[in-house]
């Protein structure tokens, strides 16, 4: 008879928590999102990481020199230019000769 009881109260607990989540989920859900947008815009409002730990993804593409004139191009990389030694099917890789077929 204690097993039945035991059954009863596991499946009614299951279905209780099964309503319960379905109500209370969207409400927490929505708690977590407002608390991580938040986050986010005191965090870029401040110009600088947060208490989260989060980065400023753009941080490295700011204008650090703002008296720079209009119009002007700065460059801050320049890649390594490629001997000219090498030219042409050299540089371009292996070749297979074929023949079209109609």
């Amino acid at each position: 008879m204690t097993f039945i009881y035991f059954l009863i109260s596991v499946v009614l607990f299951y279905y209780l928590f099964k309503f319960g989540m379905r109500l209370l989920m969207p409400f927490f859900m929505r708690k977590v999102a407002e608390k991580i947008v938040n986050g986010q815009q005191g965090q870029y409002a401040n110009g600088g990481p947060s208490q989260q730990g989060y980065g400023d993804p753009f941080g490295q593409f700011r204008q650090t020199n703002s008296t720079r004139a209009d119009g002007k191009v700065r460059v801050d990389y320049m890649p390594p230019k490629e001997s000219k030694d090498r030219k042409g099917t050299e540089t371009a890789g292996e070749f297979i000769d074929f023949e079209e077929v109609k």
